[in-house]
């Protein structure tokens, strides 16, 4: 009998990789994800609902026969960006997902991680060891596992991943292997912090053998997922033998996670392992992507700074940000204080020659702008889109008058259409936008500038 299989997830680094390597056996596989990367997407097809979301689940889970859940914000230094968040994704999502897979009576594959361990230096931990996080990611995870265990009892297989390396579609240069062996390449050296930790470490590949294996054997029960345990001086070595890379140690900053996994549970149950950490740097010193490895797509905690200065976007109104002149014996200085430029990409300078031009209305769903006039002064107007197709004409119009003798920004979140006119001659207006150029493109709707009347863009005869 053909299985139905969904990931939830499955977008991220394992889960675009676990994608392929289910989708090579007979079975009907699909994706569940909340899209919440956008910057970085592999071209797998996907259904876009988020796990916190249960009547849209509901119906979505009971079509499927094996639930694998990886829906989560990973890393500790990602949940800390927006720990309401985190719990909300990883605690209160996952009780969805374990709580409809019960009541649907369907079997589930969780991800959990070793991290659950906390810091047991010299000690070989196994699965029925109590866990002790030590930070917050941990602690999140370890309440998935009870939540998982207690609603779907024995239907149910949990994975304690060690620490994941190797290539993805969707790839992560913040996993310290991956990290190691990208800026072998581009630095020519490598730093370690601390050194002594030992780490349990698993390739992506065999994380997905392990989760068909699990399918195939139906296995329902708690499994730790690590292929080998190293110290992080000992994957040091193994990365300047393999790249010739110099290796500095810095022993000021430590993360104090240290532990060695037992892994012969899931091995006396048939599994074997196949790819070492040698194998992995092998292949990402290869890859083109590794040249790229400090841009943010590649990073969960910069894709989660900048989703928080989305988030931060999206829930801000409208504002002036007042500012100032002071003037000395030296000349004059203009400024605005007590204000951020949340998640601005680009700027640009837009000057009439007349004062009679009309610039409007441009409409952004996604984009928001900061506008500061430098010289002379504008009428600068915005309206709520409730509609971008076909926008109702009774919105209400919000009017500005911004001018460099009284220095004001004025922010202009997504959702809103705007449009200016200089009241003055050569008037300069700033624009700063969260969108880059190639984002503005396909953000842009356009309205005449008597869509909403002509009266607001009059100008008081003094």
């Amino acid at each position: 009998m053909t299985k139905h299989i969904l990931i939830t997830g499955g977008l991220g680094y394992i889960g675009s990789i676990l994608y392929k390597y289910l989708t090579k056996e007979d079975w009907q596989v699909e994706i569940l994800d909340n899209h919440l990367y956008k910057e970085i997407t592999p071209n797998n097809p996907f259904i876009e609902v988020d796990i916190r979301d249960r009547e849209q689940l509901k119906d979505i889970i009971k079509k499927f026969d094996v639930i694998i859940n990886l829906a989560a914000v990973v890393g500790d230094p990602a949940c800390l960006i927006d720990t309401r968040m985190a719990i909300d994704i990883n605690c209160m999502g996952t009780r969805n997902v374990a709580e409809l897979c019960n009541n649907l009576d369907k079997y589930i594959i969780h991800a959990s991680t070793c991290s659950i361990y906390g810091s047991e230096p010299n000690i070989i931990v196994k699965e029925q060891d109590e866990g002790f996080p030590i930070d917050f990611y941990g602690q999140t995870k370890y309440t998935q596992e009870r939540l998982v265990r207690e609603i779907c009892n024995e239907n149910s297989c949990i994975f304690r991943f060690g620490t994941a390396y190797g290539l993805s579609p969707r790839m992560r240069y913040d996993l310290v292997v991956n990290t190691f062996a990208s800026k072998a390449i581009k630095d020519g050296a490598i730093t370690i912090f601390g050194g002594s930790q030992e780490r349990p470490f698993v390739h992506i590949r065999d994380i997905s053998r392990a989760i068909i294996h699990a399918i195939k054997n139906e296995l329902k029960d708690i499994y730790n997922l690590s292929g080998e345990n190293l110290s992080l001086n000992t994957l040091g070595e193994i990365v300047k033998d393999i790249t010739n890379c110099e290796v500095h140690v810095d022993t000021n900053i430590v993360d104090k996670r240290s532990y060695i996994v037992d892994n012969s549970k899931l091995k006396n149950n048939g599994f074997e392992y196949k790819f070492s950490v040698q194998d992995a740097i092998e292949e990402i010193i290869e890859s083109p992507t590794v040249l790229e490895s400090h841009k943010k797509i590649y990073s969960n905690l910069k894709l989660a700074e900048n989703l928080k200065i989305t988030k931060t976007i999206r829930t801000k109104a409208f504002e002036i940000i007042k500012g100032g002149v002071a003037v000395d014996d030296r000349g004059t200085v203009s400024f605005a204080n007590d204000f951020h430029f949340y998640g601005v990409k680009r700027f640009y300078q837009v000057e009439n020659f007349m004062n009679t031009t009309i610039r409007a209305w441009h409409g952004h769903k996604n984009e928001a702008k900061y506008v500061y006039v430098t010289k002379g002064s504008a009428i600068v107007a915005i309206v709520k889109i409730d509609n971008f197709k076909n926008p109702s004409k009774n919105q209400k119009i919000h009017r500005f008058i911004l001018s460099d003798k009284n220095p004001q920004i004025l922010f202009i979140p997504p959702g809103f259409a705007n449009g200016f006119r200089s009241i003055e001659e050569d008037t300069r207006i700033i624009f700063f936008s969260t969108s880059t150029m190639e984002e503005t493109q396909s953000d842009d709707y356009r309205f005449p500038a008597d869509y909403w009347g002509n009266k607001v863009w009059e100008v008081e005869n003094r």
